[in-house]
């Protein structure tokens, strides 16, 4: 992954107007992923219903909570929980040619952020 103070808007490309998830950190020492919500539905739909709760973005998404509530806007702060609740979608068949790449490039980003100590991840919905 191509880490540094840029702007990736390849997986929002062609989406333009569209929703748009956008996952930064507040000193932009990481790129600032910005990526079509409709990715994000292709992971994170059918979450499971076993009665366990959710977690992270599965939690966030299908409860409106975080950034997916009507503020837009929220601040991770257990960054391995996100981590955790996506390795249950990693296995997923995914609707959309693209969402794989999408999946591990979030992973990915993650995994570095909270490698880079990083304490707060900044999520935005626009």
């Amino acid at each position: 992954m191509d880490i540094g103070k840029t702007d990736n808007y390849k997986f929002y490309e062609g989406y333009e107007g569209e929703p748009e998830v956008i996952l930064s950190v507040k000193n932009n020492e990481l790129e600032t992923i910005h990526i079509w919500d409709g990715f994000f539905d292709d992971i994170l739909r059918k979450p499971s219903l076993d009665g366990k709760g959710w977690n992270g973005f599965t939690r966030d998404y299908h409860q409106c909570e975080g950034a997916f509530d009507i503020y837009g806007e929220a601040i991770i702060t257990d960054i391995q929980e996100y981590i955790e609740d996506l390795k249950i979608y990693e296995s997923r068949k995914f609707n959309y040619e693209d969402t794989k790449e999408v999946y591990n490039l979030i992973c990915s980003w993650l995994n570095e952020a909270l490698r880079r100590g990083y304490e707060e991840i900044i999520v935005r919905v626009d």
